[in-house]
């Protein structure tokens, strides 16, 4: 009874290091494909844009908008 306990365990961790390793390979494909590199893109223009903008209002005077550069940039 112990031995089949055993094996099935080992079974369930081999069988769902396959399922993880083909999940990753389907998650990076996605990644990958033309769609998501467009959307990362027009993501990172809109990020810049934003910057750009608080930064201008920063100079100009505007408390808000230090304060969320400030936030910002201890994120990174």
């Amino acid at each position: 009874m112990a031995k089949r306990k055993v094996v099935k365990e080992f079974l369930s961790k081999i069988i769902s290091a396959i399922g993880n390793k083909k999940g990753k390979a389907a998650a990076q494909k996605f990644l990958q494909s033309p769609e998501m590199k467009k959307l990362a893109q027009q993501s990172a223009k809109v990020a810049n844009d934003i910057q750009k903008k608080l930064e201008k209002d920063a100079e100009s005077g505007d408390e808000k908008a230090q304060n969320l550069l400030n936030i910002l940039n201890s994120l990174d």
